[in-house]
């Protein structure tokens, strides 16, 4: 069973309100959503934006690959659309918020668990398969949090 897929964007730093806070989670969800539909993920220490892993040409010429109706090229998560749109603000604390799956989403956070880890439906992770969506570099964050601060 997979684990709940959450990330907390630290606030510590800055005095927001409670409208402004779901605004910042709002964004970090909308940037989430709109730059794994550009084929891009978080590189491995998070730190910055870099493009998807390609489909391994097995998987490609598949027959799974042809039913799921995907095309060879960059992968954008677009087919795992309902996934990005369960995305949600879990926790709203005056320090942090957190975003990313309900606990009680077992097939989104299977999806999400899988794509971060590069596991898909295996035990072992595979770091070169993995689509690390789930997270924002420290820019993204800071270029967030000044966007809600200017109003």
């Amino acid at each position: 069973m997979a684990t709940q897929q959450t990330f907390k964007i630290d606030l510590s730093d800055y005095e927001l309100t409670r409208d402004q806070r779901r605004e910042v989670a709002d964004l970090a969800i909308e940037r989430i959503y709109d730059r794994s539909n550009e084929g891009k993920h978080l590189s491995s220490d998070f730190r910055r934006v870099i493009d998807m892993p390609k489909y391994s040409d097995a998987y490609a010429a598949s027959l799974d690959f042809k039913i799921a109706g995907k095309k060879k090229g960059k992968p954008d998560l677009q087919l795992s659309g309902d996934m990005l749109a369960s995305i949600r603000l879990l926790k709203d604390r005056r320090d942090e918020v957190t975003i990313g799956f309900s606990a009680g989403d077992s097939e989104n956070n299977g999806k999400a668990e899988g794509n971060m880890l590069g596991t898909y439906g295996t035990d072992t992770p595979n770091a070169k398969k993995a689509r690390r969506f789930l997270g924002l570099t420290p820019r993204e964050i800071k270029l967030i949090i000044q966007e809600v601060q200017n109003g």
